[in-house]
């Protein structure tokens, strides 16, 4: 081979090398630290990097094959690298907001009409190129055109044109090159799919698993093909499966061993005060008589309310702690979302069901026309309405609110919408209640929402109502908040998007004022709130606030370390709190709660179906899974979108321990080392429970499963 050959070899040995490298800052936690990737063996990393390698020959000699002068081919592994730099570069920025991998499949997450909010994370992202040295990942796109202007010198000092034909222009090889990748993919793409379907049968993260195992570029290049990689009917769900899990029993033994029942008695719920008026030794049906008042927020991490470090003290949201007071406050809750987000919080919440974590069942309604038992159908007998400050296709709740939940009404924001007659554009139908946080804000404040949501109990007459405000702000990156800072980085040393989420302080403040407010014109009324998800800001961050030393390390209990898992159980930790206030006394502007108490045990966002059902004395026949919050009842959470679960015990990383059933820091992070329940065998149970609720979903059997 002559030494232009070697040259040119050495352009496409970069070409391969470099696009290969570069896969591992979206796969491996290392350097992706948003991202809790799957156990690495031998044979799956090889099976990935030929993976990779079989996509890049594909696309290497069909390039070859349409381009014939050497210079043209160069440019075009040159736009081609570039091109496979900018997909790393957007999955690392998914991976930030979802922690998880992208999805051909899931293109629904972009249906959302969010221009304003869409602009504000470009920027953002654009940022981070600099910022946070993600331009790294166009490193191999950068070395191509250095190279390439080598090249291109070398050859002006020689009598070979750079633009004749040179290495590989016989086509028939091309061709049968792009055969062998093919052949390559395909048989790395059948390994992975095996190994999925009988080692990983939790749908959420197929993704992930496909492109650790497969190759990133090679389960992509699948997926345009058309693969789905789908186990749907290898096992069709059977009804049987869910008798045992079914909690909507006069009694029933759960997976601790604890015998409790679906009338909940005061003596099993030793957290509960209760104000001698409501004093009643059984609590269903307790506050049947109530409205309620179901208050959705938004992005709030229970960590706001950790005074322990040097910066958030008891002067931080002042007004939502002695809110808490006159509370029963779900100490230790969780969020149970997937990629819906806030939609999934809701389905969790109304339904008492997990969302299958990899899909946003709110856009796939229309396709799949689901039957699910809801809150909004339960009380049947009160005038029920959702409230939302986004317009009406977002999250496509227009149709499932009303369709799916069975809401009366669903009312939404929306000024760019022409009026018309009956209209539940609430910009019209409340046409004085209309201001935002900012003028350059696209949503309506919370403020005002709060201030729908008393226009709307104001017009029920002598009907009980069901009324779900559901909160915008503050929302991710943290823009469009009226107040001035409380801090800058020269106070606190953050990244700016967590900067940001602090100072939201002021806003927050201002609607739990507002909330308060507007709580002394409603009467009769229960309260419960929640938090959808959490911040995902920083692990560094989150130390800092804390004031702790920030570790990818132990997994022992140590108050000066804040470790990896122990960060991820932060950011899935969330709130929330029942406020029942008296109406004939109040504490310094507040009304006294009638019931009060801290539920210190594991709680999560499917546990408030069960609860509002028991406490509003609803009746069902259909099975219900999550305990009722006020109990005493041991329970697990379900990060859907990860598959962590969370028990009073410990937090595991589902995925890393299922596969090594080693109980390694990486895999577990012991809370109580005193636990009763192997952490391998319960993940087993837990891993079964999650793989048929996903079952049950996906083929529409929850409409089925009665008593």
């Amino acid at each position: 081979m002559n030494k232009h050959n070697q040259k040119l070899l050495i352009f496409i040995l970069l070409y391969y090398v470099l696009n290969i490298v570069n896969t591992y800052f979206v796969t491996t936690a290392p350097l992706n630290r948003y991202l809790t990737a799957f156990e690495r063996t031998p044979l799956f990393e090889l099976n990935s990097i030929v993976g990779n390698f079989a996509v890049l020959t594909i696309i290497l000699f069909v390039g070859f094959l349409i381009f014939t002068k050497t210079n043209k081919r160069l440019i075009y592994l040159i736009v081609v690298t570039f091109l496979l730099n900018g997909l790393i570069f957007a999955l690392g920025i998914f991976t930030k907001y979802y922690q998880t991998i992208f999805s051909f499949y899931e293109m629904t997450l972009f249906k959302n009409p969010a221009t304003t909010l869409g602009i504000s994370i470009l920027l953002e992202s654009l940022k981070e190129l600099v910022v946070y040295y993600r331009i790294i990942v166009f490193v191999p796109g950068i070395t191509l055109i250095v190279y390439y202007t080598y090249l291109k010198r070398y050859y002006s000092k020689t009598e070979v044109k750079i633009k004749e034909e040179a290495l590989l222009s016989f086509k028939p090889l091309n061709a049968m090159f792009v055969v062998v990748g093919i052949i390559l993919s395909f048989t790395t793409l059948g390994i992975f799919n095996i190994s999925m379907n009988s080692n990983w049968t939790i749908y959420a993260e197929r993704p992930l698993y496909g492109v650790q195992t497969a190759g990133l570029y090679n389960y992509y290049f699948g997926q345009a093909l058309g693969f789905k990689y789908d186990f749907e009917n290898i096992v069709e769900a059977d009804p049987s499966w869910y008798v045992d899990y079914n909690k909507n029993q006069n009694t029933y033994t759960n997976v601790y061993g604890e015998v409790y029942s679906n009338n909940l008695t005061k003596s099993q719920a030793s957290t509960v005060i209760l104000d001698g008026t409501i004093d009643n030794n059984k609590l269903n049906g307790i506050l049947k008589d109530k409205n309620l008042v179901l208050i959705h927020l938004e992005s709030f991490n229970h960590f706001l309310l950790n005074e322990s470090g040097p910066y958030l003290d008891e002067t931080y949201l002042p007004t939502l702690k002695a809110l808490l007071e006159q509370s029963y406050v779900l100490d230790n809750f969780y969020t149970n979302v997937g990629l819906g987000n806030s939609s999934d919080a809701e389905l969790s919440v109304l339904t008492g069901l997990y969302p299958s974590g990899d899909t946003t069942l709110y856009w796939n309604y229309k396709d799949g026309n689901y039957t699910l038992p809801a809150l909004p159908q339960l009380f049947s007998n009160r005038l029920s309405i959702s409230l939302h400050g986004d317009v009406l296709e977002f999250y496509n709740r227009g149709v499932v609110h009303e369709q799916l939940f069975g809401f009366d009404d669903f009312y939404y924001y929306n000024p760019q919408e022409n009026n018309f007659e009956e209209t539940k554009n609430g910009y019209y139908k409340f046409e004085d209640i209309t201001y935002a946080s900012t003028e350059d804000s696209p949503w309506l404040s919370d403020l005002a929402l709060l201030e729908w949501t008393k226009a709307v109990y104001d017009t029920k007459g002598d009907q009980k109502v069901f009324l779900f405000p559901i909160t915008i702000q503050p929302h991710t990156p943290y823009e469009y908040n009226p107040f001035e800072d409380r801090f800058t980085n020269e106070d606190i040393n953050l990244e700016a998007t967590t900067l940001r989420y602090l100072n939201y302080e002021a806003y927050l403040e201002s609607f739990y004022k507002k909330f308060i407010e507007v709580s002394h014109e409603l009467d009769n009324t229960a309260y419960v709130f929640y938090s959808d998800h959490g911040s995902g800001i920083p692990q560094d961050d989150l130390a800092t606030i804390l004031g702790l030393e920030s570790s990818n390390g132990t997994s022992e209990v140590n108050d000066n370390v804040l470790s990896r898992l122990e960060y991820q159980r932060e950011m899935i930790k969330t709130l929330a709190f029942i406020y029942v206030p008296d109406d004939t006394h109040e504490t310094d502007g507040l009304k006294r709660g009638l019931m009060t108490g801290t539920q210190s045990l594991v709680r999560s966002q499917v546990d408030l179906y069960r609860t509002i059902i028991e406490l509003f004395d609803l009746q069902t026949d259909n099975y219900y899974f999550g305990v009722n919050a006020l109990s005493d009842e041991h329970t697990f959470s379900i990060d859907s979108r990860t598959f962590s679960v969370v028990t009073d015990d410990y937090y595991i990383i589902g995925k890393r321990l299922h596969n090594t059933n080693d109980l390694d820091k990486d895999n577990i992070f012991i809370i109580n080392e005193n636990y009763q329940y192997d952490p391998i065998k319960f993940l087993e149970y837990v891993y079964l429970y999650k793989y048929r609720m996903d079952r049950a979903m996906r083929t529409n059997l929850y409409q089925h499963l009665k008593n």
